[in-house]
Parts: C-alpha cells; sequence; structure tokens
C-alpha cells in the first residue's frame, strides 16, 4: 500500500518536473555607434558637401506585466536641427527601476554606453536612445539600449528603443571633379539571451540590434538608390528558452562601407535606422498532453489505494 501511494505521487510529481522551466531570464541588446563619418578615398575626411536638411527621430519605450516605462520628458522626440542632439530619457518599467540593483549600471542608467549586463539582475525593462552630430562633417554617435531582466514568474518584460535618422545634401565641390566616398562606422554592440532552469517555470528570451544605411541620389523627382549598407557586425540577435540556448555576443570595431561615386552639385539623400529589440518571459509550466495523462493515472492510483483502503475497513 505505501510503494502504491508512493509511485502515484511520483507520478503526478514527475509531470511538472519534466516540463522546460526557468529561474530567471534576460535580453539585452545594446548597440552604441561611437563614430560615424563619410570619406574620400584616401580615408580622409570628406569635404565640399553641405547639409541642406536633416531630420532624425528618436524613441524608447518599455513594458512590464503590461504596465509601460516611464521616464522624464517625452518618450518620442523629432528634431530638424542639423547636427542636433536627440536624446530620449531611459523609460524603465517594473518593481527593479525604483532601486536599479547594484552593478547593473556603474556610471548610471541614463546614455551609458559601456555597461552591459551578463545575467539576469532585478525584474525590469528598460529603452533608452541617444544621437547627436551628423555622418557628413563632424561625424555622428548614438545608442539605442533595450534590457529586459526577469526573476520570477509570472513576469514578462520587453523593450525597444529606435533611431530614425535622415539628411537630404547637397555636395559643394572646390574642384570640378567627382568625389568618390565611403562610410567609416565605429561601434560597440552587446547583445545576449539568458535562461536558467528551475522547476515549473517556461522561460524565454530575446535581443537583437538592427543597424542601415540608404544613400539616394536625386534628380528632380527622381530618387535612385546608390548604396543600401546592413553590416552583419551590428545585424544581430541572440534567443534563449533552455539552458543549454544562452548566449552573448560582444564586439566592437570599426567596418568600412565600399564606395560610391557623388556627382558635382546633385542632391542626395541619406537615411540611417537604428534599432534594439529585447523580451524576456516568464509563465507557470503547463503541462503537455503527455504529462496530463501521468498526472491523471497518479490521481487515478491515489483513489484506487483509498478506495481499497476504505473496503478493508
Amino acid at each position: 500500500m505505501k510503494l502504491t501511494k508512493y509511485l502515484a505521487a511520483a507520478a503526478v510529481s514527475a509531470a511538472f518536473i519534466a516540463a522546460p522551466a526557468s529561474a530567471a531570464t534576460m535580453g539585452m541588446a545594446d548597440l552604441a555607434i561611437t563614430g560615424l563619418i563619410i570619406l574620400d578615398a584616401n580615408n580622409n575626411a570628406a569635404t565640399g558637401i553641405t547639409i541642406k536638411t536633416e531630420n532624425r527621430t528618436g524613441t524608447a519605450a518599455s513594458n512590464f506585466n503590461g504596465n509601460d516605462g516611464t521616464g522624464a520628458g517625452s518618450g518620442n522626440i523629432f528634431s530638424t536641427t542639423i547636427g542636433g542632439t536627440v536624446d530620449v530619457q531611459n523609460r524603465c518599467a517594473g518593481p527593479s527601476c525604483v532601486a536599479m540593483p547594484a552593478g547593473n549600471y556603474p556610471g548610471g542608467v541614463e546614455n551609458n554606453f559601456s555597461a552591459h549586463i551578463p545575467a539576469p539582475n532585478g525584474n525590469y525593462a528598460l529603452g533608452d536612445m541617444y544621437i547627436a552630430g551628423s555622418a557628413i562633417g563632424i561625424g555622428a554617435n548614438g545608442l539605442t539600449r533595450a534590457d529586459s531582466s526577469v526573476m520570477s514568474p509570472g513576469n514578462a518584460g520587453s523593450a525597444n528603443a529606435t533611431i530614425a535618422n535622415s539628411a537630404t545634401s547637397e555636395t559643394v565641390f572646390v574642384a570640378s571633379s567627382t568625389l568618390q566616398a565611403r562610410f567609416a562606422l565605429g561601434f560597440e554592440a552587446y547583445v545576449a539571451a539568458f535562461v536558467d532552469a528551475a522547476a515549473g517555470v517556461n522561460g524565454s528570451s530575446l535581443g537583437t540590434i538592427s543597424w542601415a544605411l540608404s544613400l539616394q541620389e536625386v534628380i528632380g523627382n527622381v530618387s535612385t538608390t546608390i548604396m543600401n549598407w546592413t553590416p552583419s557586425e551590428i545585424n544581430d540577435g541572440v534567443a534563449s528558452s533552455e539552458l543549454s540556448q544562452n548566449s552573448i555576443k560582444e564586439t566592437s570595431g570599426t567596418v568600412l562601407s565600399n564606395l560610391v561615386t557623388l556627382t558635382t552639385g546633385r542632391t542626395y539623400k541619406l537615411t540611417i535606422n537604428q534599432a534594439s529589440n529585447s523580451i524576456a518571459s516568464e509563465v507557470r509550466a503547463v503541462p503537455e498532453p503527455g504529462s496530463m495523462v501521468l498526472v491523471g493515472l497518479g490521481l487515478l492510483a491515489l483513489g484506487a489505494a483509498s478506495r481499497r483502503k476504505a473496503a478493508k475497513k
């Protein structure tokens, strides 16, 4: 009789222990552009280029358990100032935003280009973005950060940050020759996905970054794309739903685009888009159909044992 009860109880427990689980999850997507500038064929800063107009938009957002993140100022900023700074203050959602766990962002949360979190630490989702300067002239730099960390079941966090930057420029040359030009891009990229296994909870995490440049030549009402550039180093992502899939990718460096011809007196439109996105969630596991069968068999065995015991009495 004791053996029957033990096996029945074991069948019930095994149905849940066998399910995928997690104790903590994290998705991180941090992309810092440390310098973007247009060069000539000799890799010197290009000259003779005048910016006519420049528009840029920055957004940052976060959500934790259905609640949107908050922060100082607007979560969406639009600017028409040439080379102007667009700085959306970080938007944080979740209980850990009140007192961010020590060590998460040494030096402060806002516009932190260098701090990256290797493992879950707290319950929050955070989005942040910053851009300043211009690729034509002094050089541009920018940051998109999307971090999500969940430490207990029943929680879900997501964050995103984007930069949409466009400029229309007219090339003006001292000499009458055309210009062979390329872009140089300095970057620091960090993406991470982490799920720590534990009983009874399903976890999933994601971190992705993207960056794209498009250059069009405009003649009258006709625009022709002469360059599309999406460096693989900063178009990347990782995902995890179990311990064996956990990964961190951290890279930095400088990459050069191919050369492109800019013709004297013609107008060119430069468009740049940058984004970071992350997700971390934990949900208590629902037994698979096969597991439910085990649960049912266990309960039947317990019931049969109880009835036999009652009959003997």
